[in-house]
């Protein structure tokens, strides 16, 4: 599944927060031009190699290539995911 560079927010509308972990935070989002609702992931991404901060974006890239590849009925699907200079945001069904 190909990073799209567009800015996020030019496509979806962000609302509350529904999950935090310890380096994302999900939050309800509707697309602007369908109106469908979807859950969105953002990552922070880590900037230094030898931080502790953020998630190195081969791990970002290992979770969304896992995403896609799966289809069963418990494991969510992966709409969309935008990646800009400090953030990865999947853009999950709800």
């Amino acid at each position: 599944m190909e990073f799209r560079t567009d800015p996020f927010e030019n496509f979806y509308e962000v609302f509350e927060e529904i999950g935090t972990g310890q380096h994302a935070v999900v939050r309800r989002c509707r697309c602007k031009v369908s109106a469908a609702e979807f859950a969105a992931k953002f990552i922070r991404k880590r900037r230094v190699a030898s931080s502790r901060r953020g998630v190195p974006l081969a791990d970002i890239r290992q979770e969304v290539h896992l995403l896609s590849e799966m289809s069963h009925e418990n494991v969510i699907s992966c709409h969309e995911v935008y990646d800009n200079d400090t953030t990865v945001i999947l853009v999950l069904e709800l």
